[in-house]
């Protein structure tokens, strides 16, 4: 793949659970976020989940989240991929999520994993994946095959809230990084891979198009129990093997982005933009803040 499609692919590549879905955004839109305060009330901090690939129907945002927007002194994103260029970004995804020259994820997974991912890419209208996508370590290869399906569905970075506020914070706002780029692709082909966990993986993502509806929804309604049970804990129940999945791509990073968010929130008004998953359930970030006695907010 030559480097403006990876890096286009790249594009997709941030989690895409919280999209799908083709209606009109409303007023009554409420989105998931959240007001934070520390218990002595000096500290104030929104708790903000993002879409990361979205379209049209998710705008206007709900006025209490542009209100909050506002009033922040902070932009507080996984990850500013505007702070690098194409091609230093084709240069992480070589060094970190690609196989060696001469090898290919048909070498490392077994057939009937490899013949599964072909036809779930074919079906996608993805022509020869073998050659496409050859050097991709199961961990990119596994969530490039998730973007393609959103993008088939019609969402893309463009319309992302990620995007979204960056752009209206750039010059404005400061904009701070949690993890960064380099950090999120390298947490991509660490993941622990192995045929059964791949095959598992792919098993939870064939009914996308359903999933992502009923995600899309929970987001919009502000409804976090939903979320929470369509983006981690379903997959959880059907699939044991894959807690380890989301013990690196969930739970692990919540302790680190409460981490940054409080060091943000010391010194500033700070708007926490972070993947969806991340704020819900027990182990996400509003429940481990409050355990750190702060008082959390849903916003209305």
């Amino acid at each position: 793949m030559d480097n403006s499609k990876s890096c286009k692919v790249f594009k997709l590549l941030t989690f895409v659970l919280y999209l799908c879905g083709t209606q009109i955004a409303v007023a009554s839109d409420r989105g998931l976020a959240w007001e934070l305060k520390s218990a002595d009330g000096t500290q104030t901090a929104f708790l903000v989940g993002s879409v990361h690939l979205a379209n049209a129907s998710f705008y206007p945002l709900n006025p209490s989240i542009m209100d909050a927007f506002e009033r922040a002194e902070v932009l507080l994103v996984e990850a500013d991929e505007t702070l690098l260029t194409p091609q230093q970004q084709q240069a992480l995804i070589s060094k970190y999520a690609l196989y060696p020259e001469g090898q290919s994820y048909t070498d490392h997974l077994p057939k009937q994993v490899v013949d599964q991912v072909e036809v779930m890419f074919e079906s996608l209208g993805v022509v020869d994946p073998a050659s496409m996508f050859s050097r991709y370590r199961p961990g990119m290869l596994g969530v490039t095959l998730a973007a393609v399906q959103a993008q088939a569905l019609g969402y893309t970075a463009e319309y992302g809230l990620d995007n979204y506020f960056i752009e209206k914070a750039r010059y404005k706002k400061t904009i701070q990084e949690i993890e960064g780029l380099e950090f999120q692709i390298k947490l991509i082909a660490d993941l622990p891979v192995t045929g059964e966990l791949f095959r598992d993986a792919l098993l939870d993502m064939s009914d996308f198009e359903t999933e992502w509806k009923g995600l899309e929804q929970a987001w919009k309604k502000g409804d976090s129990k939903r979320m929470y049970e369509l983006a981690i804990g379903s997959a959880l129940r059907d699939f044991p093997r894959l807690s380890e999945y989301y013990e690196t791509l969930f739970f692990d990073r919540n302790v680190g982005m409460v981490a940054k968010a409080e060091q943000c929130m010391a010194r500033s008004i700070c708007f926490v933009l972070v993947g969806a998953g991340h704020l819900v359930g027990q182990r996400g970030m509003v429940d481990l803040f409050e355990a750190k006695g702060f008082q959390a907010r849903q916003l209305p």
